[in-house]
């Protein structure tokens, strides 16, 4: 048996729209098996670089928008090819966490990990499909035991939502989910590949100001961020289509019973002034676009609600950002009102306002909308933890 000595990258850079790459390097000694080219199943001569990308997104219930991510475990699982009825064949756990010294990164970072399972053969494709878990969304989601070796097929790799929804449906809002897949196809000199994991939930986040605290008499209790429909409980893990027409989601409405419309609640204490800032955030699975049925529609709406939940005042949000609302944000129909309807889209992170720009609801809620835009980093919801 040959030994030699791996390096392990761990890289950790901002990105303005994808991955960037600085790193500094630790070395390791790791044992690899080569490859016999007379016995090519008996060992596996593949190797992945998994990376888990901080970029464009918080944390929460969400606290704000720069580059990091929560990952303590990657899950690898195999399958036998490339189409929707290919078989998961093996399921590893690469030790993300260990790597790491039992310190996980909280910024994107890179692992290089020589994948176990020996039942490759030379010459057939492969799907590697890994999933990044934060503390919370193995239990949200029921992973990593939800895809199961030898039974799941690769049009059944999602995520969702998993025992009673109206028990732990409040849970998506602060699970981070990340998901990544390459396909290889192995050969008795070595193969290496990279995986990418990026988040399948985007992030909602809110700051206001000038918060009235009370409406006709009655007194504020909440701020809401709500959605126009019920939240979808699942996602699928390979990324779908999102350009031009938006298919990146799977329609998967939670109960109605749930009140699962609301993204964001944001208490209103006593002693609220109007230079108070409130701020929240919350992970959200894809949703399309509403379609342009009549002029009041809405993707966002803020609600202003008193101690029975009664909505006071409302006002949509719009998205100053969106490229597609000419187009009706990926559903391609002409909508002169785009800029209130669009898609959620995984790995974005919509911000209602911003930290030193919260939104001033006594003159929004006067002119009749506030204006959302999709901002750079994600970790400003890491501050409301």
């Amino acid at each position: 048996m040959n030994h030699r000595k791996i390096k392990k990258h761990l890289y950790g850079w901002l990105l303005a729209s994808a991955l960037l790459a600085a790193g500094c390097g630790q070395e390791e000694d790791i044992t690899e098996t080569p490859s016999d080219p007379a016995n090519p199943a008996e060992t596996s001569n593949v190797i992945l670089n998994f990376t888990v990308a901080g970029e464009l997104s918080t944390r929460t219930d969400l606290s704000g928008s720069d580059n990091v991510q929560h990952v303590t475990s990657v899950r690898l699982y195999i399958f036998d090819g490339t189409g929707d009825n290919a078989t998961c064949l093996a399921s590893e756990d690469i030790g993300w966490l260990a790597y790491f010294g039992n310190q996980a990164p909280t910024v994107t970072s890179t692992m290089r990990y020589h994948v176990k399972y020996t039942g490759l053969a030379n010459g057939s494709p492969y799907t590697f499909l890994a999933i990044g878990l934060d503390d919370r969304s193995g239990n949200t989601y029921g992973l990593p035991s939800a895809i199961k070796v030898g039974t799941t097929m690769l049009s059944q790799a999602i995520a969702t939502l998993a025992g009673s929804e109206t028990a732990t449906w409040t849970a998506m809002r602060q699970s981070e989910l990340f998901a990544g897949a390459t396909v290889l196809t192995p050969n008795s000199y070595g193969t290496q590949g990279n995986v990418d994991l990026w988040r399948r939930v985007a992030g909602v986040m809110g700051w206001f100001t000038n918060i009235p605290t009370q409406i006709g008499g009655n007194t504020v209790s909440a701020l809401r961020i709500s959605l126009y429909t019920q939240q979808n409980k699942s996602v699928p893990l390979l990324q779908r289509q999102q350009t031009p027409v938006f298919l990146d989601y799977i329609n998967s409405p939670l109960n109605a019973s749930t009140g699962g419309q609301v993204l964001v609640e944001i208490p209103v204490p006593a002693g609220t002034t109007a230079l108070t800032v409130l701020s929240k955030g919350s992970y959200v699975l894809p949703v399309p676009a509403p379609a342009p049925v009549n002029a009041n529609d809405y993707t966002l709406k803020i609600e202003i609600v008193n101690a029975s939940g009664t909505t006071l005042r409302s006002t949509r949000v719009t998205l100053s950002d969106s490229d597609d609302s000419s187009t009706g944000n990926g559903t391609g129909i002409i909508d002169p009102e785009g800029v209130y309807r669009f898609p959620i889209v995984a790995n974005r992170f919509y911000g209602v306002g911003t930290k030193l720009v919260p939104i001033n609801l006594g003159a929004s809620l006067t002119r009749g909308y506030v204006t959302s835009r999709i901002l750079p980093h994600w970790g400003e919801m890491e501050e409301d933890k």
